[in-house]
């Protein structure tokens, strides 16, 4: 279920205002999952009234009012970003119109927890179980090479170190062939 936060940015045109939304998904626990799908379903103008949501960025909180209930959770940044559409504007069924980007994920549940868990490593759906591992995983497998490559980069940045503190510094290439020297003289 897709839940509206605070509208942030009105433009105004000469018509009608124009909101851009953000979105997150919003997971509830079962019973008040089930409440909020009937609110939808049978009397949406309620639901303005029965529920109010507040978020605080910077801690990653959620907190949600419903039927005089309080529901405590965590905001998660999600590994893939999922879009938001909207059809029937103006009657057309069939254009899809984009309304906002997911990154966030608010797991409520009924007592408050005190672990932060920033980002979750799985999308919302079963074939996205672990993606953050599976698609964004490290490309060296072997630890000898790992090793290497780390010895390299940290020899790199010795070097590039003492030229920058170096007063004077001067380059000249050495040809070990006999074909290269013949390629720069014709060149």
């Amino acid at each position: 279920m897709n839940q509206n936060s605070v509208n942030k940015n009105k433009t105004h045109s000469k018509s009608n205002e124009i909101y851009i939304e953000e979105q997150f998904i919003l997971r509830l626990p079962v019973e008040e999952a089930r409440q909020v799908r009937s609110m939808l379903h049978f009397k949406p103008e309620k639901i303005k009234k029965c529920m109010k949501i507040s978020v605080d960025p910077v801690d990653n909180k959620v907190a949600v009012d419903l039927n005089h209930k309080r529901l405590f959770g965590n905001l998660q940044k999600l590994p893939t970003i999922i879009e938001s559409q909207k059809t029937n504007i103006d009657n057309n069924k069939s254009l899809l119109y984009k309304t906002a980007d997911i990154c966030y994920l608010a797991d409520c549940s009924c007592e408050e927890s005190s672990k932060k868990k920033a980002e979750t490593p799985h999308g919302i759906c079963p074939p996205l179980k672990n993606v953050k591992t599976k698609r964004f995983r490290k490309t060296l497998s072997n630890k000898e090479s790992a090793f290497e490559t780390e010895s390299i980069s940290k020899e790199l940045y010795h070097l590039l170190r003492a030229d920058l503190e170096a007063c004077y510094t001067r380059f000249e290439i050495i040809y070990t062939d006999d074909i290269s020297k013949d390629i720069c003289k014709k060149g």
